[in-house]
């Protein structure tokens, strides 16, 4: 009678949560439906928004492959500028001096920033914490100074110039309103790709090394081998978003791959929350937005980052996006 008593009373309990969960898958599908309505909507409600929003598009690619290794995989990486850099330089050469299409290089060099991620995983990714950071950042250094000294290759500090536009055939994204299309498809897909991984065996393998390294292992989780798989998701995410940038702006400098760039990445996704897709792209969208401000905020662009980055990390360790969904969930209850 007594277990048969405490099985009733749990029950409501288990229902509430139940009934608590459905709400929440509920209210994320509509939450998704009416962001996707808002930014098919956009060319047509703010059309000068969209070259703004097609260097947010770009950089959301980036940091949500970011996101899969350092929000998932509890991993830090402040090398993505490397994988960046493949692929603006990289389809940017294949296409202007080789005659590639941007489309196929664009392939080319993600498959090549996959091998390349692959190898450097293998031996970057026994390091942990402090040490893989600073290890990555390595990366980024030599990426901003390859840049810059191998000039008959990549143009020097003055870049390399006119990079044609993303297309494939007779089609050619040469409007901003072109690129907004092909970048929200590009985003749309990488989003439903990430999302599907992370519910996934894979995602939640990510999740348990975030957790415990050793104590996954213990169960039976290759860490080496799932850690390098995101290492090089990551880098295919940066290397499509380096093509894109480059043929977007039909130009790549060093300073678009530099070590203040990388820096960047790691605090936009801090700033709006790991583990989701909204997070990365409110992060991408604040930062990004700052230089649009004005010229005065512009100029103080690294010092109001570095300040709000601060509080949010005190106050917000989830991020911007963590904190409004935990303010959503107390309102709820």
């Amino acid at each position: 009678m007594t277990l048969l008593h405490q099985q009733e009373s749990e029950s409501p309990e288990i229902d509430a949560h139940a009934g608590t969960s459905a709400v929440a898958t509920r209210g994320r599908r509509v939450g998704l439906a009416l962001l996707g309505l808002l930014l098919v909507a956009v060319p047509y409600l703010v059309p000068g928004w969209l070259s703004f929003l097609v260097v947010v598009g770009i950089f959301f690619l980036v940091v949500l492959g970011l996101d899969l290794f350092l929000g998932h995989t509890g991993q830090v990486s402040l090398g993505q500028t490397l994988f960046m850099a493949l692929g603006g330089y990289g389809g940017g050469i294949l296409s202007l001096r080789l005659g590639v299409p941007t489309v196929v290089a664009l392939v080319v060099m993600a498959v090549l920033s996959a091998a390349v991620a692959f190898l450097l995983g293998r031996s970057f990714l026994r390091l942990r914490g402090y040490y893989l950071a600073l290890a990555t950042l390595g990366l980024a250094v030599i990426t901003e100074n390859l840049a810059t000294g191998l000039g008959s290759l990549t143009g020097g500090p003055s870049g390399l110039v006119g990079v044609p536009n993303i297309g494939f055939g007779s089609f050619a994204a040469t409007t901003d309103a072109a690129n907004y299309w092909v970048i929200l498809i590009l985003c749309a897909v990488g989003a439903w790709f990430v999302s599907g991984l992370v519910r996934s065996r894979t995602g939640r393998a990510l999740a348990a090394i975030a957790s415990d390294q050793p104590a996954a292992s213990m169960l039976g989780v290759d860490a080496a081998r799932y850690k390098t798989y995101a290492f090089v998701l990551a880098a295919v995410f940066a290397s499509v978003a380096g093509t894109l940038y480059a043929c977007y702006s039909r130009f790549i400098s060093p300073e678009m791959v530099g070590v203040l760039v990388a820096f960047d990445l790691v605090v936009m996704l801090a700033l709006g929350g790991s583990r989701s897709i909204v997070g990365p792209l409110l992060g991408v969208f604040l930062l990004r937005w700052l230089p649009e401000a004005g010229q005065h905020v512009a100029l103080y662009e690294p010092l109001i980052a570095g300040v709000v980055l601060i509080v949010v990390i005190t106050y917000l360790p989830d991020g911007i996006w963590g904190g409004i969904k935990g303010v959503v969930r107390r309102v709820g209850r």
